[in-house]
């Protein structure tokens, strides 16, 4: 049985619809602009005869980024920065929020002030570098991965999921059943923060991939920059 709207209800509905399409279009256009383009005689878009659909169909910009090596290089380097720094983000995420979710760790509030005073205050670019250059990690792999190994807004979402979401019980449930530490945190904790998991896991990706700064100052081998410094020279 369905129940009957009433005129405001019916009203609400159709603004809510028109706002949704019109966001639609905001979002979809760009997209459809890039790919005509993409597709289109390069004089076509040099004149700005692109609006919405493509101007004839060339391939010739699809070609001279095949044959472009530096492109490659790029991706497989944004590919590698982004599975490995994420990778590397998550396990230190999670070792870190993980026992500061737990109200009997020692020293737990002094961590998480000293925590809370990087989110607010750094040292700088300068210092950084100098860290950087005095950890031998300039123009190396890992200076893409260690520095940022931990977002600290990242690790405090983490700890608060663990601090609210998965009850207490379970934790006493698991120790009385024999499971140890790591048992707990295989068996327990990772099953039940999957969701969270995977958003902190798409937050780091996103950041790996779009970082550009970042090499910028810190990799000097064209060989192992990634994409979006690549990109950034061709523009």
């Amino acid at each position: 049985m369905s129940l009957k709207q009433s005129k405001s209800d019916r009203i609400f509905d159709a603004v809510n619809v028109c706002i949704m399409c019109l966001v639609l279009c905001v979002t979809l256009y760009p997209l459809i602009y890039v790919l005509s383009a993409s597709i289109s005689y390069p004089e076509a878009v040099m004149r700005g005869e692109i609006v919405l659909l493509p101007k004839g169909l060339s391939l010739l910009s699809y070609s001279k980024v095949f044959e472009n090596n530096a492109i490659w290089m790029g991706y497989i380097n944004s590919i590698l920065y982004t599975l490995a720094g994420t990778l590397v983000n998550l396990v230190m995420t999670f070792f870190g929020a993980y026992p500061l979710s737990k109200k009997n760790l020692w020293g737990r509030k002094t961590i998480s002030i000293i925590l809370l005073f990087t989110m607010y205050f750094g040292g700088g670019l300068i210092p950084t570098y100098l860290v950087i250059k005095n950890l031998k990690m300039i123009d190396t792999f890992w200076v893409m991965i260690l520095p940022g190994a931990i977002a600290t807004y990242n690790l405090i979402v983490m700890r608060t999921y663990f601090s609210s979401s998965i009850p207490p019980e379970l934790f006493e449930a698991a120790e009385i059943d024999g499971s140890n530490e790591l048992q707990t945190i295989m068996n327990v904790v990772i099953p039940l923060s999957m969701p969270i998991l995977s958003v902190i896991m798409l937050f780091y990706a996103v950041g790996h991939w779009n970082s550009y700064f970042h090499p910028m100052i810190y990799i000097t081998s064209r060989e192992k920059q990634p994409l979006q410094v690549i990109m950034r020279e061709i523009v």
